[in-house]
Formats: structure tokens, sequence, C-alpha cells
């Protein structure tokens, strides 16, 4: 009866000889892969306080291991406690480094199969994905706390640009309630997607052990990169969400501009198979603009029509609108938006099924907010199985 315990004591020597042994290679490629694959976020500052944790976070697992592997009852849980939160972490990429390196200590467990017991190994599989997990859990619950005075700052903004909005009719009331109904998508998808990320952290946290656990964490990790994708929109739309945008009119050649944005949208277009035709049909050949905001509300048209269309054909054409204005069309022709769908589509928080759930539902609401502070008007005209067409109006000088 005694060479079964015999027998995981041998198996649980080896393990815990293997992981130490090779910790700092595990280390080394978890860095190098996450490094590599997300080369334009991967400065020093997100990077290096990640790499001194994780060192940490291996010797925690290597001394916890063996005592949830031995057979002494029921194991015991791993502790929640890990990564410390700080400004100059991502979410996303201490979900994705703690994934990788959870990934990274299951190949390594796997060089051990013939050296010890296939259900011991089985074992060390569930017990360490087990210990990230809650990592990664715990780290998404101190993230959210995190931004409970991000959330009442957004809050305060919303408050103070509606009263601004009811004290000064004498501004543009389009642009006025289209910021003021920018503000309150951010705000509730904030929320919603925080609220999402906190309960099931908690769900983890709670009960890691239940049925279930795989698809939570899933979930979690979803929900947590969507989650950080909306606070870089946030950043990317601080200026006008403080209210301190201010546009900086100069001349711009518009067959400069097709070309430019046509070539930022390469890669998508090539990824989605879908094809992407810009070209100017008539209207002057420059145009005084403010280019960033066009830009943006113009790339905001294009990701939303290549990711619709996807192996079929967007089109962008520049026309005449008006005496000396443009009007800038973006069509696809993806799987469209239905009658009912159309009548929401720039209703706060609103959420197209097909094509268009995939983004952030902030595109549409900030392309309207700037284009009214450009003066123009933002429509669209769409049927389903026939694509859609978005029209951007803009004045003459």
């Amino acid at each position: 009866m005694t060479a079964p315990k015999a027998r995981r004591d041998s198996d649980i020597g080896v393990l815990t000889h293997a992981l130490k042994k090779n910790s700092t290679g595990i280390i080394a490629r978890c860095t190098a892969a996450y490094t590599h694959e997300r080369r334009e976020q991967a400065s020093p500052a997100v990077l290096e306080p990640l790499q001194k944790n994780l060192p940490q976070l291996l010797d925690e697992l290597i001394s916890l291991l063996p005592h949830a592997m031995a057979e002494e009852g029921q194991p015991p849980s791993l502790p929640a406690a890990g990564m410390e939160c700080r400004a100059e972490h991502r979410l996303d990429m201490v979900v994705k480094t703690l994934t990788g390196l959870n990934e990274l200590v299951g190949l390594e467990l796997l060089h051990l199969r013939g050296q010890v017991a296939d259900s011991f190994l089985g074992d060390a599989h569930r017990e360490t994905r087990l210990f990230f997990d809650l990592k990664i859990a715990s780290y998404c619950l101190q993230f959210v706390a995190a931004q409970g005075p991000h959330l009442a700052l957004r809050t305060r903004q919303l408050q103070a640009a509606h009263e601004r909005l009811m004290a000064a009719p004498e501004t543009s009331g389009a642009a006025a309630h289209s910021r003021l109904q920018l503000l309150q998508g951010v705000v509730h998808e904030l929320r919603n997607y925080l609220q999402s990320v906190m309960l099931h952290a908690e769900a983890v946290t709670g009960d890691p052990r239940a049925p279930g656990m795989a698809e939570i964490m899933d979930r979690l990790a979803m929900n947590g990169l969507h989650l950080q994708r909306l606070l870089d929109r946030i950043h990317t739309y601080a200026p006008f969400l403080a209210g301190g945008l201010h546009t900086r009119l100069a001349s711009v050649d518009l067959g400069t501009f097709l070309s430019a944005l046509e070539h930022r949208h390469h890669a998508l277009a090539k990824a989605t198979q879908t094809r992407l035709v810009c070209r100017q049909t008539g209207g002057p050949a420059q145009i005084t603009t403010d280019v960033d905001l066009l830009n943006t509300i113009a790339d905001n048209l294009v990701s939303n029509a290549l990711h619709s269309a996807r192996s079929g054909r967007v089109q962008v054409e520049i026309s005449e609108e008006g005496p000396g204005g443009i009007l800038l069309k973006v069509t696809d022709d993806g799987g469209g938006i239905s009658l009912a769908a159309s009548r929401q589509l720039f209703r706060v928080m609103h959420h197209v099924a097909g094509s268009y759930s995939r983004g952030l539902k902030l595109g549409l609401l900030a392309s309207r907010y700037l284009t009214h502070v450009l003066g123009g008007e933002l429509t669209f005209e769409s049927q389903v199985g026939q694509g859609a067409a978005f029209r951007v109006a803009l004045p003459g000088a």
C-alpha cells in the first residue's frame, strides 16, 4: 500500500527539479515570444514590470505545486494573490503573458512524459492551469478596482457636457448633442466591461475547481482584452471627451488623402480578403478642413466596412457636394443592416447583430460627432443582403 505514495513522492521530485532547472529558460521564452508578437507595445516601461514579476510567479508555482500534488486528501487551493496592478501595466498584456507562461510550463511538463506517471502528469497540468487562472482572475479584480476613479471622471465629464449643452444654446446643437451621446456611450461601455470582468474574475476566485471554469476563463480573457481596447480608445478620444477639441483647419489634398487612407487599410483588406478601392469622381482637388479629424472619421468607416464585406468589395468615393463641398461615401457589399436595426444605429450603446458586432460600439458615435464638429453630416443607407453605404457630407471653405 505504500508503493503509490512512494511513486508520487518520486514524481514530485522529478517535477520540481525539472521546473527549477528550466525556470530561467521558461521566463526568457515567454518574454521573447510576447515581445515579438506585440512589438508596438513592448516598451521597456511596459515590459520591465512584467519581467520582474514573472520569476516570482514561477518560483511561487514551483514551491506550491508539490503541496498541491501530494496525496494528502483534498488538494489545497492555490492562493489567488498575484501580480500587483500597476499603472504601467496593460490588462491585455498581463492576461496574454500569464496565459503564455502557463502554456510554456505545460510544454515543460510534457517533456516529463515517460519519467513520471501519466495520471500524475495530468494532475500537474490541472493544478498549473488552476494556479495561473487564479493569478489572472486576481489581477483582473485589482484592475477593475483601479478603474473606479476613471469611471467617476468620465461620469463627471458626462454631467458637465450635459450642463453645457443645456446652458449654451448658441453652440452647434448637432455637435453638442452627438458629443453627449458619445460620452454616454463611453461610460456605458466602460461599466459593462468592468462589470463583466469583475463577475467572471469573482467566479474563478470563489470556486476555482467548479465545473465550467475553462469557459469562464475564456470569457474573462476575452472581456479583459475588450476592456483594454476600450480604454485605449478612450485615450484616443480624450481631447474631445474632455471638451478640449479644437479644429486645425488647413488645405487638404484629396488625392493624397485617399492614397494615405488606402495605404493604412491595406493590411486589413488583405487579412479580410476584401478588395478596397479608393477614388475621386468629382468635386474640388482640395478642401479646407481638419485632416486629423477627417482621417479618424474615414478610418472608422472603412474599418467597419472591411469587417462587414469580408471577401467582398469596399469602395471609398469622393464626389462634389454643394458649392466647394465634398461627399465622402464608403460602401460595402456585406450583409447589410435591417430596417429595424438601422433605426437604432446611432443610438447610444446600440449593438447591431452580425457583421457590426465585433467593435466597441463607439466608432460610429465618434465619427458622427467629429463630422458635426467639421460642420457636416453623417448619414447612411442599407438593406439586408445588399451592403451598406455611409455618407459624410462636408461643406466648402
